[in-house]
């Protein structure tokens, strides 16, 4: 694995030292390489929803709402950037509309 690869916050080991001893790096999750923009969106939310549902908070349905909302815009971003890989290469606009989408999602390097 290349150091550009490895998880900048256990240098690839997978795991840090704390006071309870080792533990998986909150990060990397114990991979020891750097996830996927997408992976690492994913695995928030899933970690904001299990905080706020059925926490009883004042703001608990607002934000469950806004992480439906941003789930459903990001599905509709990756829908919009595949009809754009297939359209033609001359077309400017399908290429300007991937890239936009490409730099919201984060899916691939830009070239």
């Amino acid at each position: 694995m290349s150091k550009a690869e490895q998880c900048l916050t256990c240098y690839g080991a997978g795991e840090t030292v704390t006071e309870a001893g080792p533990e998986a790096c909150p990060d990397c999750f114990g991979a020891g390489k750097q996830l996927s923009h997408s992976t690492r969106m994913e695995w928030r939310l899933r970690e904001i929803e299990r905080v706020y549902r059925q926490s009883g908070h004042e703001t608990e349905a607002d934000v469950l709402w806004l992480v439906h909302e941003l789930r459903s815009s990001r599905e509709a971003l990756v829908r919009i950037l595949a009809l754009c890989q297939d359209a033609s290469d001359a077309d400017t606009v399908a290429r300007d509309v991937k890239y936009q989408a490409n730099e919201a999602l984060g899916l691939y390097e830009p070239t």
